[in-house]
């Protein structure tokens, strides 16, 4: 029982490399056996093999043995095998057959044959147990991403598998949703079942995974305890990433074997620390707005896709030039729809947005670009041509750019993003976490004014999450507007200058990053916390900052 590959290979049509070579695995039930590596590893294609759905829905060719419960998957459906198999993109596992979301959680026992009493029991079961029981009449296109994505894990989980195959399943979720999945697998392991799960997030993983599988070009680059694995200089040198106590340790010259959590890494320098601090409480204060308005505006803004259900109620905002601002709160709070507010993408039933000077009551999104330009938490949605170089050009060439500075503009975008090696390739033979960045690079490419950000960094592994963050932060220095949503606290503390919580649609609170992150809204960073520590002040508690007083006699690394 459990899952065993011998010689596994696969190579997906019209690509010459083999995207997964040679792989001998055991996994065993009652484990969490976590996949981690450099995007393009092979950890999604790995999950696609054991599912049976690659190469079978993917095309390409399969080499070697898969065994699944004793069986190949390739033979049949996953639900028919006991399999449980999240993507990357959860939205498109949406059936588009159930009217409402309970609906849906009970398609797949449906779909196995179980009578309509047990396959609702399953289902109302599972809604509970992802927390999404409030959700089970609403229709699953009105959902955000998080609560899809909880409500994809329900439908999964109402199926009662015994293979449990994650790609990322904490990419949308806020922090309260993100604990609810852990122990979900936690318990899952404990049942005897076999969980295996692909994600660059160590923070989260750490707690909950047994067993670390690092996959570098491919193959199996490492295979052991993930305690060991990430104190080690062996993970960085096969292209993953440490946690972020990890990551703050290599920066500042520690060596191995590394501490992984905050706590651990303050014991490591505590005798040299000038005090015991702890993070300050600051007040969250409601900015007002200046007489001068900002890019963007809301003023007295609501907004519901039904007349009869609010999303945002009352909302007044003002996001000041060169601010960096996020937006925070549970999934299902009206993030992503105030984002789209504030690119036209939607129009508010009471109030007026401002945005870039111009109401946007009569407005389309292409009125507003290239000078304000949207990322979407999907990048599937505004990806469109047949290469990463053409996706690039396409927004300054509408905006009348000659060739040779589109081709210099391009060009520099593609490098900060470490895409130039992708750039004539399609976008969609791309893994999602690149494809998102290809997304990113489209709307930069343009140099906007405004950046309305959607989860810039879900499911990226360290090294491109560190290279949007210089990206955006190098932007916010030329003087440019950002809003973006994000649950990733290392962005939020790197980047962004001001929070605003949303809550049930109305702002709760609005002040600092430092205040929103203390306010228990999300983990708090590693620099955050040894910088409190050392008492640095704010302005001079980012991660490199940190790192550099580590680094000196003062700061005494041991």
């Amino acid at each position: 029982m459990g899952v065993i590959t011998r010689g596994l290979a696969l190579r997906y049509p019209a690509q010459d490399e083999w995207a997964l070579d040679a792989i001998d695995l055991d996994i065993v039930p009652g484990q969490v056996t976590w996949l981690d590596g450099a995007l393009g590893s092979g950890t999604s294609t790995l999950l696609l093999a054991l599912g049976g759905l690659a190469p079978r829905l993917t095309g390409g060719d399969r080499r070697g043995l898969v065994l699944v419960d004793d069986h190949d998957p390739d033979a049949g459906a996953p639900l028919s095998h006991g399999i449980a198999y999240l993507g990357p993109s959860p939205a498109v596992q949406v059936s588009g057959v159930a009217r409402t979301v309970l609906g849906e959680v009970a398609l797949g026992p449906m779909n196995c044959g179980w009578t309509r009493e047990r396959a609702l029991t399953h289902a109302h079961d599972a809604l509970r147990a992802l927390d999404v029981v409030h959700l089970a009449e609403r229709a699953p296109g009105t959902l955000s991403g998080g609560e899809t994505q909880r409500m994809i894990l329900a439908a999964l989980l109402a199926s009662a598998p015994r293979i449990w195959l994650l790609d990322e399943p904490f990419s949308a979720l806020d922090r309260a949703a993100t604990e609810r999945v852990q122990r979900l697998l936690r318990d899952s392991a404990a049942a005897g079942r076999t969980v295996i799960v692909a994600c660059d997030d160590a923070d989260v993983m750490l707690p909950i995974a047994d067993r670390l599988i690092v996959l570098r070009a491919g193959r199996v680059a490492l295979d052991g305890s993930p305690s060991a694995l990430l104190a080690d200089d062996a993970i960085l040198e096969a292209g993953a990433g440490t946690t972020d106590a990890g990551d703050l340790a290599v920066r500042s010259g520690i060596g191995p074997p590394r501490p992984l959590t905050s706590h651990d890494l303050l014991a490591r320098i505590s005798s040299r620390l000038p005090h015991a601090a702890q993070i300050d409480s600051p007040d969250l204060m409601m900015p007002q707005p200046g007489s001068d308005s900002g890019p963007l505006r809301f003023d007295d803004v609501s907004f519901g896709y039904r007349h009869d259900t609010p999303v945002l109620e009352r909302i007044t905002l003002d996001i000041r030039a060169g601010e960096a601002v996020g937006l925070f709160g549970a999934n299902g709070a009206g993030k992503s729809t105030l984002l789209r507010l504030a690119m036209a993408l939607e129009h508010p039933l009471n109030g007026t947005i401002t945005t870039l000077g111009r109401e946007t009551i009569g407005l389309h999104p292409e009125d507003l670009a290239p000078q304000a330009a949207f990322l979407f938490q999907s990048p599937e949605r505004q990806l469109f041509a047949a290469s990463v170089r053409a996706e690039c050009s396409l927004a300054p060439k509408l905006a009348g750019w000659d060739r040779d500075r589109i081709a210099d503009e391009v060009a520099a975008t593609l490098d900060e993003l470490g895409l130039t090696d992708t750039a004539e390739q399609h976008p969609y033979d791309l893994p999602l976490p690149r494809r998102r960045l290809v997304a990113l690079a489209a709307i930069l490419s343009v140099d906007p004014d405004l950046l309305l950000l959607d989860e810039p960094t879900a499911a990226l592994d360290c090294t491109s999450r560190n290279r949007v963050i210089r990206v955006i932060r190098e932007r916010v220095r030329r003087g440019r507007t950002v809003l973006a949503i994000t649950h990733d606290p290392i962005l939020a503390h790197e980047v962004l200058d001001r929070g605003v919580l949303l809550d049930r649609g109305r702002v709760a609170h609005d002040g600092t990053i430092r205040a929103i992150i203390d306010g228990n809204r999300m983990a708090r960073p590693a620099a955050l916390i040894v910088a409190v520590a050392l008492g640095l002040e704010r302005g001079s508690d980012r991660r490199d900052d940190v790192a550099e007083r580590l680094r000196t006699d003062e700061g005494g690394v041991p």
